[in-house]
């Protein structure tokens, strides 16, 4: 008896069923038949199913009459022999090694529903990643009811994909009386059976998008019974009292109706010239679809919004065009304040290219900072600032000042301009070690490129906006103030030398006042090689604020002025402003990890609490230094994962500032360590707050006292203590910047 039968219903896939069946064969795990059930194709697609089937005995094909997917796939189960079935449709691939993955999962934890992530394909053959390390986490019972109606309703949705057990699967089959989410429904009478299940989220399935994948037509999508799955998981689930589960079905079956409703309005009738009639009713059966779904109970809980836009759709669908597009600039951070900027959103949604007729009003304050950076603390820092000056009614943009020098290392090839003969020696070795290391982790590489950009373009900077890659593109632009920093803008190491855009010293004719908000050169002070150039440059600041409490009698010395000592603006924003931006990590129970420069005493100790407390080890790596352990690694995470890594952790160990500031933001159980010499910024965050216990620092070179350690991490906290340290340093930050641009607060 084999181990996996692979079941492929086909209908009309010859462009693709070759590179489908290629891709089983391609498998590590060789011991698999392949049932194909054709529904009754008139092209090519079951001619060469026979041609693969002659050259390897393990492929089967079935013919039938057109009856549908769900009978094909019902057919494919009940002629399945193998102890596992694995669901395949005729127009996607999978990767070499997944079948192999799937069936030890399944094998050594006994797990019935074994499935992993999505990747849209792009027809090339599915081999990346060959010997990368799959994690996988497990859950069983309510668990996974949970992973179906929230945590990954998306890929829990389809059935491609997914190795089932067949004695799990039992007498169940799919709904051929379904015209839509058969597979779906599917699935979810599997889950209620409380199955333990396994997921990983390396997308090793693929699939594609085609005009011929549409599976449903516009008259089906008219049809009472397109909604029937949806329907019934959500009724399901309110008649157990599971209402948080029913309302997320609700709000999806209320969106099929009002979405197909939309495209009908949008379709011109048959023989009517392309044009619609404005006074041409909507379909009859829709309207009483939609009719019989607002009477339901759990329409009444559904958010304010949902109802707005679905009754819109149905009775005012002018309206409805107008709200979904104000809500689509509302979702990428238009924020509006006066009936003006009202008009100007009005401008936005008409469609109109450029300048709306009213003349845009410019924001008053841009910020100068390390948004460009593909760092979680730099860009998180940004988003703090941003959001805190935004919420005192001053418009704010981040200026979209990158620098090659910043962005050139987050490159496929890194950029490294160093001064001097020596130096630029050493930058191309680093530029070409680099590259060897993006080459290596190319897939985590890009992941993590996707995911640093989605946070910067959703919450940072608009994508559309003119870039500005050297200092003199900053004469043209249009703010009153600038606030410089926070962040390590002023540490010459970063930036390859003192920059002068981090000081305001650029000529801008619209340039009235510099604010330097929490800048840092990471340390007390600078070499004093820099004093001369450094005491030069922050004359041109007119206010000056630093984020290290020991380093403002150095820039007192050097600027002969009044400096204070103000928080990081992360702290501006509480837990649950924060936790709207995080994205929840992939598991539960873990000890987090996050190194900013090698430490082998970090990455023992993280190992020996793994082993006292039983949980794994999760690292996030924003570059190649880590801890070279055998812990769970993750390359590719963005801020929002970063956070959510964070929020969800047991235990945290970091060397990291903001790592450090987040933690005590969402009050979590962690021990920092010293940074060699950037130690300054976590020494004075953990003093103000009255934290300095949970400072490991290591004598010289010496091993971890792991009683010490142990004992500082578990010391208990006065959060609500710390609570009131952090309110209060936060309001004397925000009088500092309200007081040198506070004149244009609404």
């Amino acid at each position: 008896m084999k181990n996996i039968s692979v079941i492929i219903p086909m209908y009309h896939a010859e462009a693709f069923i070759r590179q489908c069946v290629r891709s089983v064969q391609d498998q590590s795990e060789q011991s698999w038949e392949l049932i194909i059930i054709d529904d009754g194709s008139t092209d090519l697609g079951p001619a060469i199913c026979e041609e693969l089937g002659r050259e390897d005995d393990r492929i089967r094909l079935y013919r039938q009459e057109n009856r549908g997917v769900s009978h094909a796939r019902n057919r494919g189960i009940d002629l399945a022999e193998g102890k596992y079935v694995f669901f395949l449709d005729s127009d996607d691939m999978i990767h070499p090694r997944l079948l192999e993955e799937m069936l030890e999962q399944a094998e050594e934890y006994d797990c019935k529903l074994v499935f992993c992530g999505y990747t849209l394909s792009d027809g090339s053959p599915p081999g990346g990643g060959v010997n990368a390390h799959l994690q996988w986490q497990t859950a069983e019972g309510r668990e996974v009811q949970g992973w179906f109606h929230k945590k990954y309703i998306n890929e829990m949705s389809g059935i491609g994909g997914k190795l089932i057990n067949r004695e799990a699967i039992g007498a169940l089959r799919f709904d051929e009386g379904l015209a839509n989410g058969e597979d779906t429904y599917f699935l979810y009478q599997l889950v209620c059976k409380g199955i333990r299940s396994a997921y990983t989220s390396n997308g090793w399935y693929y699939y594609r998008m085609h005009q011929e994948s549409v599976t449903h037509s516009e008259n089906t999508r008219k049809a009472d019974r397109y909604y029937e799955c949806s329907r019934r998981i959500r009724d399901s689930e309110y008649r157990k009292g599971n209402l948080d589960y029913a309302l997320t079905w609700e709000i999806l079956l209320t969106g099929q109706i009002e979405k197909n409703h939309a495209a009908q309005r949008r379709t011109p009738k048959p023989g009517s010239c392309g044009q619609r009639s404005k006074c041409e009713d909507p379909s009859k059966q829709l309207c009483k679809i939609a009719a019989a779904e607002r009477r339901h109970p759990m329409f009444r809980r559904m958010y304010l919004s949902n109802k707005v836009l679905f009754y819109s759709c149905f009775y005012c669908y002018p309206l409805y065009v107008i709200l979904k597009r104000v809500m689509a600039i509302l979702q990428n951070d238009l924020h509006i304040y006066s009936m003006k900027d009202v008009k100007e959103a009005f401008c936005r949604i008409s469609g109109r290219k450029g300048e709306s007729r009213m003349k845009r009003k410019n924001a008053d304050v841009g910020i100068l900072t390390f948004h460009c950076s593909n760092n979680y603390g730099a860009m998180l820092q940004a988003y703090g600032l941003k959001r805190y000056l935004q919420s005192r009614r001053i418009r704010t943009d981040i200026v979209r000042y990158e620098p090659i020098y910043m962005t050139g290392r987050h490159w496929w090839i890194p950029y490294s301009p160093i001064r001097g003969l020596k130096g630029r020696i050493w930058g191309v070795m680093n530029m070409w070690n680099g590259f060897l290391a993006h080459m290596r982790m190319r897939e985590d590489f890009s992941r993590q490129r996707r995911n640093m950009n989605r946070f910067r373009f959703r919450y940072l900077v608009d994508k559309r906006k003119h870039r500005v890659l050297f200092e003199r593109g900053l004469t043209g632009l249009p703010y009153r103030y600038y606030v410089v920093g926070s962040d390590q803008i002023w540490n010459p190491h970063i930036t390859c030398g003192f920059r002068r855009a981090y000081f305001g010293a650029f000529e801008n004719k619209q340039k009235k006042r510099v604010i330097s908000y929490a800048a840092s050169f990471g340390s007390s002070k600078l070499d004093s090689k820099y004093d001369r150039e450094f005491s030069e440059l922050i004359g041109h600041v007119d206010a000056v604020s630093v984020r290290e409490e020991a380093a403002v009698p150095y820039v007192e010395r050097l600027s002969g002025r009044e400096v204070t000592a103000v928080l990081d603006p992360v702290f501006f924003l509480g837990k649950e402003d924060w936790q709207k931006v995080e994205t929840d990590p992939e598991r539960e129970g873990f000890i987090f990890l996050y190194i900013t420069e090698k430490n082998e005493a970090m990455a023992e100790y993280a190992r020996r609490l793994s082993h006292e407390t039983g949980l794994p080890v999760v690292e996030v790596r924003a570059t190649m230094i880590g801890a070279d352990a055998d812990f769970e690694v993750d390359h590719g995470a963005g801020p929002s994962e970063f956070l959510g890594y964070i929020d969800k952790a047991d235990y945290v160990v970091s060397n990291s500032f903001h790592a450090v500031a987040f933690c005590i933001i969402y009050r979590k159980r962690f021990l920092a360590f010293a940074h060699s010499n950037l130690g300054a910024r976590v020494r004075n965050i953990l003093k103000i707050h009255g934290l300095l216990e949970k400072l490991y620092e290591l004598n010289g070179n010496s091993a971890v006292d792991w009683q010490r350690a142990r004992e500082q991490m578990d010391a208990p906290v006065d959060w609500d203590a710390v609570g009131w340290k952090t309110k209060e340093q936060t309001k004397l930050a925000g009088d500092f910047l309200m007081k040198n641009i506070g004149g244009i607060a609404r």
